[in-house]
């Protein structure tokens, strides 16, 4: 299995995403890399390549203040669009970047495809629950308008990726709204309520917020306006409460050895906790896996594991056949990104 890392996208592109490479090799990692970008830049990170990696080299990339359609139209081979191109020739299981949403969305369709019937691709990220398992929540940013079809299929690749990647069968599906009861929310959730009700999903209903991050669901869907909002809102009240959390203890005069136990509990509540910072985009046709902007090596590191485990478990194949089943189909382009 081979992995195309863009080591060219993020905010600490390319250090940490060649670091990050290194260690997941270091580490056992069972996939090989190409690692995509400037290999003057990449050699000088790393002069001597550790087994199992090589370099594509290629100049250009997007930076993330450009426009992403404009800038894959005019930079052909940038380093987000060749690792999409190398996924759809079959010179690579799957990518992986920490550069624009925008632009790996945009690469990824149009390099690799949707697959077949799925109307919107969508992002998937886990949240974290005091249980063992997380909360898969889709879409958090790449359809900020949606139809009820469209949350539909959310909850169905959704459903398959967690049932898959984290091994629970029939995993709880829900929507999130302003209340349990069936009645409550606007058009878009009571609609794909009713039709989540018939369908052969393991559908618990509506999921309030304040329920979100203690594992009622395992799998929630809302359109990627309001996922994005929830993510970002999430991941600014975690650095807050953490962050005054520890400022107290230190005034308490607690001990070193102390905090640092307190540290580690919290981690996997951090916005940039291994386990949480990567998320698949669901409904293309080969796996693409976005990364944090801010993702460390560690992070990264992580990241290409949970991209090996999703390439290796036949999602992509199991999303073409349910699609199928369904009978839907659809011609929608993707929207603008929530960011």
């Amino acid at each position: 299995m081979k992995i195309a890392v863009d080591v060219m996208g993020g905010d600490y592109a390319p250090q940490e995403l060649v670091s990050g490479a290194r260690s997941y090799l270091e580490s056992g990692g069972s996939a090989e890399l190409i690692l995509v970008g400037r290999e003057s830049a990449i050699r000088e990170i790393m002069p001597q390549l550790p087994k199992g990696c090589e370099i594509f080299d290629t100049p250009d990339f997007v930076e993330m203040g450009e426009a992403p359609m404009q800038a894959l139209r005019k930079k052909k081979n940038a380093s987000i669009a060749v690792a999409a191109r190398l996924v759809h020739e079959g010179k690579a299981d799957a990518l992986l970047s920490a550069g624009s949403t925008g632009a790996q969305m945009a690469a990824s369709f149009l390099e690799i495809g949707r697959i077949p019937g799925v109307e919107r691709p969508a992002i998937a990220v886990m949240l974290p629950s005091p249980q063992d398992h997380g909360v898969l929540l889709l879409d958090v940013g790449a359809n900020v308008d949606c139809r009820a079809n469209h949350l539909f299929q959310f909850a169905q690749m959704g459903s398959t990726y967690y049932e898959r990647v984290c091994g629970i069968k029939r995993p709880k599906v829900g929507i999130l709204s302003i209340g349990e009861e069936a009645s409550k929310g606007n058009e878009l959730t009571k609609q794909v309520y009713d039709s989540l009700k018939e369908s052969s999903l393991n559908f618990i209903g509506n999921v309030e917020a304040d329920h979100l991050y203690y594992g009622k669901a395992h799998v929630v869907v809302c359109d990627g306006f309001v996922g994005n909002v929830i993510l970002k809102a999430s991941e600014s009240l975690s650095e807050l409460i953490q962050g005054q959390l520890f400022k107290s203890a230190k005034a308490a005069s607690i001990a070193p050895e102390q905090l640092l136990q307190l540290k580690a509990g919290l981690k996997k509540f951090s916005p940039d906790a291994p386990e949480y910072s990567a998320a698949p985009l669901l409904g293309i046709d080969g796996v693409s896996v976005v990364c944090h902007g801010k993702s460390k090596a560690s992070v990264i590191a992580n990241a290409l594991t949970l991209a090996t485990n999703y390439a290796s478990t036949g999602v992509v194949g199991i999303i073409h056949s349910q699609v199928e089943q369904e009978g839907m189909s659809g011609e929608d382009v993707p929207q603008k990104t929530a960011g």
